[in-house]
């Protein structure tokens, strides 16, 4: 059994080329997601700024925002606006 050492060289590449196209694929369907986060968190610190708009910022806002991203700030303001803090 001389061909025993040149069979783990091939099977290394060929998992780490399998864990590559996963990793790129999932960062592919994560993009979207993760700009909507952000997007939801600025406009949550921004729209603090405006003095008729009181969102109190924690962890349960903070999470709608990050989730929700723009749905989840308008959902902040109508609740806001209804009496109901988070």
């Amino acid at each position: 059994m001389a061909n025993d050492g040149q069979l783990g060289p091939i099977i290394t590449i060929v998992i780490l080329a399998v864990i590559t196209w996963l990793a790129l694929t999932s960062a592919q369907a994560l993009e979207p997601i993760i700009i909507n986060s952000i997007i939801g968190i600025v406009m949550l610190v921004l729209l603090n700024f405006l003095p008729f708009i009181n969102i109190r910022i924690n962890i349960w806002s903070v999470l709608i925002a990050g989730l929700g991203g723009i749905a989840g700030i308008v959902l902040l303001i109508v609740l806001g606006w209804a009496g109901i803090e988070i």
